[in-house]
């Protein structure tokens, strides 16, 4: 039976993140100060409990709420709960390792802590809650993720430069991630703008600007599903946008690069990432990261000239030429020097698809951002996509028809 404490006790106003929690928590507590604390925390994180029980209610009443409603997290009032601590979360587990414990008691007693976590606690806290509440739901969170993410499979990531400036690197980018999304559309895909130059993909996909991937960065150890829609921005169905990095700051630690992208392939089947013009140390700190890579070219001199310079480095730092993928975009405003065949000769290698000039891109509207399938240029974006989302291998097909 459910204590009227716990349901009379009033909830604290706040405000609310508009990001649903993705765990269920639940409560087992008697005191009401820490009743009212954790209910308002709960409700800024807008985390919802599934269920709250009395603290001293028996544990087996305990257990039968936990198998009915599947809390991932527990606020557990231990100093007030039936029996040894060790023993009550061994019973309200079944002998499983779920949920985590979080216990809670009214003042910072030393001894209490230590009981709580030889017990089998996850976390310990004490009033007043805030902010260290915070701070704990979101290293459990993080670690929740990892243990539901470790069988999901890993999504492909691919890196997308740009031989010279205006080669359309970012408008690959852009149209192929809307392309692969119709490809596949149970899968989402994610288009991150690292270039640290000249950040225009919001700029195409008619969207301001958010510069989130520096906080993404700062934030790796504590992502999780629930916070990350705070650092992206949805920009079409499916396509999610990381954007924004500043050229001012220093260059990421490579770990929370790893990191970062090691969680980006367990949430999206495809990422994109625009890295701009010319390989340089950001770019390459990147570009190691990548399954593989699209160097956008034109057959004009000065882009044939840069691609030739990009694959040069490339293959003096190791990395696999096997790996990258060229595209080659027939701008009509640009030269048209060489012809396909001559810039595969150049090259030792096939071209994975050709961009049409298309005025349709030009006509579309400039308040929303639109996929002009019927067109070349859409009709050459689908075609890439279905082409790349095959399977990976030797007798994968490589040259564009």
């Amino acid at each position: 039976m459910v204590s009227s404490v716990l349901l009379d006790t009033p909830i604290p106003q706040v405000q609310q993140r508009s990001t649903v929690w993705p765990w269920r928590v639940g409560l087992v507590l008697d005191s009401p100060s820490l009743i009212g604390d954790i209910s308002g925390a709960l409700l800024e994180m807008n985390a919802p409990d599934v269920f709250r029980m009395p603290a001293s209610a028996p544990p087996f009443e305990i257990a039968r709420m936990i198998e009915r409603d599947r809390p991932e997290i527990l606020f557990v009032e231990l100093a007030q709960i039936v029996g040894a601590p060790s023993d009550w979360i061994q019973t309200i587990r079944a002998g499983e390792d779920m949920p985590l414990i979080i216990a809670v008691h009214p003042t910072p007693e030393p001894e209490e802590m230590i009981s709580a976590l030889r017990a089998g606690a996850s976390e310990f806290l004490c009033l007043p809650v805030r902010p260290s509440v915070f701070d704990a739901l979101d290293r459990l969170g993080t670690l929740l993720e990892s243990r539901r993410t470790i069988a999901v499979e890993r999504g492909r990531m691919a890196g997308i430069l740009s031989a010279k400036g205006g080669c359309g690197a970012t408008t690959l980018a852009c149209y192929l991630a809307v392309a692969l999304h119709s490809a596949n559309p149970s899968g989402k895909v994610l288009v991150a703008d690292l270039d640290h130059q000249s950040s225009s993909v919001h700029r195409v996909f008619r969207t301001a600007s958010r510069k989130r991937l520096g906080d993404a960065l700062d934030s790796v150890r504590r992502l999780n599903s629930g916070s990350w829609p705070d650092y992206i921005t949805s920009v079409y169905a499916g396509v999610d946008l990381l954007s924004g990095l500043d050229g001012s700051l220093p260059l990421p630690e490579p770990w929370r690069i790893e990191s970062l992208f090691r969680f980006m392939t367990r949430h999206y089947s495809w990422i994109l990432a625009d890295l701009g013009r010319h390989l340089h140390p950001t770019s390459w700190a990147f570009l190691q990261n990548v399954d593989e890579l699209f160097v956008v070219t034109a057959p004009d001199v000065l882009a044939l000239f840069q691609t030739r310079s990009i694959l040069q480095t490339l293959t003096s730092r190791g990395f696999d030429k096997s790996r990258v993928r060229l595209v080659l975009n027939r701008n009509q405003s640009s030269p048209q020097d060489f012809w396909v065949e001559s810039i595969e000769k150049m090259f030792e290698m096939s071209i994975i698809a050709i961009l049409p000039g298309d005025s349709a891109l030009q006509s579309l509207r400039r308040d929303r951002f639109e996929f002009p399938a019927t067109s070349p240029f859409g009709r050459a974006m689908a075609k890439l996509a279905g082409r790349i989302s095959k399977p990976v291998g030797p007798d994968a097909p490589r040259k564009a028809a």
